[in-house]
């Protein structure tokens, strides 16, 4: 970047010279020379100097929010110009929540590579709150998220409707207490039931910790917690094989390992529902291609 731009912006930001210098590995009197400089050449002071401390005249507060939009449009440009070369190269860059991965791997990638034979997937398995860091820095084109509030600056494909439920093995005894429900999709539990089991959940400030909390809190409910755990593949394998119950998504299960092995039962006074979306930033190049990866999941993912 533009050393107009970015050694004003740092000594800004950090309020004085010596740190503004370490951080851009120059010596603190180079520095000072070149914000010297820099105001004389524009005939104004962007500084007034308190001691050691640089802060902002108003025409330096003027001068240094253009260098931030400078700043943001030039990182914004060379992010977008990386995808373009990836584009030219070939690479689209998919990240996935983890309950995800093994369909992404099985089906979604070599049904994608069909329509574009050429172009190589790079997956990346993060958490939701991880993957949408991960977009909005770039890093990645695309994610397959679970989504429970949307962000205006993406855009978001719907790949399917997922429903809250108590994941249970399918001889768990829990079954027998099940009822039918004309609103639920699934036989219906009562979670006070369900909160005497083993239960299994996620570390706490997790997103499905969160909302299993939550169910619980509105059932007032108190779930005896046995396992914790810090992935939702990981909790299933505790529900197939320790006959532990536990909050998650119905598309979760299906798309598991463990699918033959547990069923979902419904909770809750009414039907929770939560999406399951491509997330991708509004100004990608990569519309076509993730248009089809859109089709793929829609059908690909149970």
């Amino acid at each position: 970047m533009d050393k107009n731009i970015q050694y004003i912006l740092e000594v800004a930001r950090c309020g004085g010279i010596t740190r503004a210098a370490e951080k851009l590995y120059i010596t603190p009197s180079a520095l000072s020379k070149f914000v010297q400089a820099r105001e004389e050449e524009m005939n104004i002071r962007l500084f007034r100097r308190l001691g050691k401390k640089f802060v902002l005249t108003d025409a330096g507060q003027y001068y240094v929010r253009k260098c931030e939009e400078i700043e943001r449009i030039q990182n914004e440009m060379d992010q977008q110009m990386k995808h373009l070369a990836n584009l030219n190269n070939n690479i689209i860059c998919l990240g996935v929540q983890p309950s995800f991965s093994d369909v992404t791997l099985r089906t979604v990638i070599p049904e994608f590579q069909k329509h574009y034979p050429k172009m190589k997937v790079i997956l990346q398995e993060y958490s939701k709150d991880q993957l949408i860091s991960m977009i909005k820095n770039q890093k990645i084109d695309v994610a397959l998220v679970t989504t429970d509030k949307k962000e205006t600056d993406l855009e978001y494909r719907k790949v399917k409707l997922c429903q809250i439920v108590m994941a249970v093995r399918k001889d768990h005894s829990l079954l027998e207490k099940t009822e039918k429900k004309m609103e639920f999709s699934y036989p219906w539990i009562n979670l006070k039931q369900c909160a005497v089991e083993e239960n299994v959940m996620l570390l706490p400030g997790s997103l499905f910790r969160k909302m299993a909390d939550e169910v619980y809190a509105k059932a007032e409910a108190e779930p005896n917690i046995v396992y914790q755990i810090s992935g939702t593949r990981t909790g299933l394998a505790c529900v197939a094989y320790n006959h532990g119950v536990m909050i998650t998504l119905d598309h979760m299960i299906f798309n598991n390992v463990f699918a033959e092995q547990i069923l979902p039962l419904s909770i809750g006074e009414k039907p929770m529902y939560t999406d399951l979306d491509l997330v991708y930033m509004k100004d990608t190049v990569l519309t076509k291609e993730i248009e089809t990866l859109k089709n793929i999941m829609t059908e690909a993912i149970q």
